[in-house]
């Protein structure tokens, strides 16, 4: 299994951030266009714990589905999702977000992921590609949440 981390402080109050990061919408918004397509609410109860996210994608040139589930929710503390239908072996995403106070949130955000050893993925990825793709993209992901929610436009 791998990990992918990543840190960013957006100044912004920690409701606001969490609002925007667990709205399954704004998943296509934030992550890069060649990655993500198109993100969405299935289950019509937007991040509460059971609640089912669809999110649709290029992965390595081949489009794929993956149905995500909210397994844990506290709200403006944490989100954390589990893949239960899509490409990977395994997908955990863990977001934490920690308000002090100001108008500054601390976001970490944790991607647990394990590829198929069988299927398309497995036949045109590389672990290491997989780590590098996931990590540029959930770092480029936070940069424009930061910009759109510091500029305002969020």
């Amino acid at each position: 299994m791998t990990r992918v981390e990543y840190q960013t402080q957006i100044k912004a109050p920690v409701q606001r951030v969490y609002e925007y990061y667990t709205d399954p919408k704004n998943i296509q918004e934030a992550w890069p266009q060649d990655i993500v397509k198109e993100s969405q609410d299935v289950s019509g109860s937007k991040n509460e714990e059971g609640s089912e996210m669809r999110v649709k994608g290029q992965y390595m040139g081949k489009e794929e589905e993956m149905r995500l589930q909210v397994v844990d929710k506290e709200e403006n503390r944490k989100l954390v999702t589990k893949q239960i239908q899509g490409p990977f072996k395994r997908w955990d995403s863990i977001q934490e977000f920690h308000g002090n106070g100001t108008n500054t949130t601390q976001i970490k955000h944790t991607i647990d992921f394990e590829l198929p050893t069988t299927g398309k993925i497995a036949n045109i990825i590389s672990g290491s590609q997989a780590d590098n793709k996931i990590r540029q993209a959930l770092e480029q992901a936070a940069q424009t949440v930061k910009q759109k929610l510091e500029s305002g436009q969020a």
